[in-house]
């Protein structure tokens, strides 16, 4: 299906609710896989475990589509495996953020195989997310529905519980290409609308009203491609998922972005989300209305994969320096900072989410520059909001 085409069965897709009359379906994201590459997605996560790195990529162009592999040995964790895109960027590398109370309509074309299977436990194939929220909004499954294969369009409540939006049979639209078209409103009282189209025939339209589609104070929602699946189902084969012809369009004019505090420029002080840092395995930096740069690095710690890196921290001398860390903090929770790679000194917070707490404690820098890793094996840590060393 060439872009034009696209556009005019987007642009077909159901009325604009009754408050956006008179605004205009604005085109914002339409990646060509041959001229864009992956570069067309925020971030991926392929294989971000290493657990199969015979394997890689697992997420790369075939052609003019994405292509989303999933091997056997592929994992994302002890019970499940991975390997998604996130989010959209422009060609000139912009990320595109969809934002509280914007209306947005992502359609494309998929390719599910007889080999990806419906599953009694949970396969995903497409997500929006929030990055600073770990339940999803709204997902493309694969579930299995008394005793029959399905495709299922569903969103979530910030409590984790899930309702079906719509579902359509699975058989009769694996080995080929079909469209699918994903229109919602992220908001507090939000929307969403699933139409799935085998070329002209119509399987699904369904749409909800009034759902909450929107669980992050100062961040912004991103849709995901790939295969998201439980390996705790029988039959499981290696399998993959293409996706191409993507576009999104945006109701009306940006919302504009929440107003966030400066960087702090004073010495001895650095940002968690500073670039040249690493964020490694599901670590990022995330938008934050109360920390210093407006931003916080989540998603770190509970495993020996999901760690942060600030490098780049001077010392004029060799000798104990003092450490203060900035995060918000859920409750007690705890760092281990490696300093240039040795042992690793605790650093236990406590506080809450809602404001930045901060912590003391003795590290030795070796005069010159100096990297500290920030980790937990064995729990989720704060979200870091910045050091600063005295």
């Amino acid at each position: 299906m060439g872009a034009l085409a696209a556009l005019t069965l987007a642009a077909s897709v159901g009325a604009a609710p009754a408050t956006a009359l008179g605004q205009r379906w604005e085109p914002s994201w339409s990646p060509d896989p041959r001229i864009d590459g992956v570069g067309a997605f925020e971030a991926l996560e392929d294989d971000r475990r290493g657990s199969h790195p015979e394997g890689l990529p697992h997420v790369y162009v075939q052609g003019n589509a994405y292509r989303f592999d999933a091997h056997l040995e592929d994992r994302d964790g002890s019970d499940r495996m991975r390997n998604e895109s996130r989010g959209m960027r422009t060609r000139n590398g912009r990320k595109i953020e969809i934002r509280e109370d914007e209306t947005w309509r992502i359609s494309y074309q998929m390719y599910i195989p007889d080999t990806l299977h419906a599953t009694p436990s949970f396969t995903h194939i497409w997500q929006l997310k929030a990055p600073d929220v770990s339940t999803p909004l709204a997902q493309l499954s694969l579930p299995i529905v008394n005793g029959v294969p399905k495709i299922q369009a569903r969103y979530w409540e910030v409590d984790d519980s899930v309702h079906e939006v719509g579902a359509a049979d699975l058989a009769p639209i694996q080995n080929k290409w079909v469209t699918t078209t994903l229109e919602f409103k992220s908001g507090d009282d939000g929307y969403l609308r699933w139409v799935l189209q085998d070329g002209k025939r119509t399987l699904a339209d369904k749409r909800v009203d009034h759902i909450d589609l929107w669980f992050s104070d100062e961040g912004y929602n991103r849709p995901k491609w790939g295969v998201y699946r439980s390996i705790r189902s029988a039959g499981l084969e290696e399998t993959y998922l293409l996706v191409r012809d993507l576009k999104a369009w945006r109701l009306g004019p940006r919302n504009p972005v929440p107003s966030t505090p400066p960087p702090d420029r004073g010495p001895g002080a650095y940002e968690a989300e500073r670039v040249g840092n690493v964020f490694e395995g599901a670590a990022e930096p995330a938008r934050c209305g109360v920390c210093s740069g407006g931003h916080k690095v989540l998603l770190t710690g509970g495993n020996i994969y999901d760690y942060t890196v600030i490098r780049g921290v001077l010392s004029e001398t060799t000798g104990a320096r003092e450490l203060t860390v900035h995060a918000l903090v859920d409750g007690a929770q705890t760092f281990f900072v490696s300093v240039n790679g040795a042992d690793a000194i605790q650093v236990p917070m406590s506080g809450n989410k809602e404001a930045v707490s901060t912590a003391t404690v003795q590290v030795p820098l070796v005069a010159g520059v100096n990297t500290l890793r920030f980790y937990n094996l064995s729990a989720r840590t704060p979200e870091l909001d910045k050091i600063v060393i005295r």
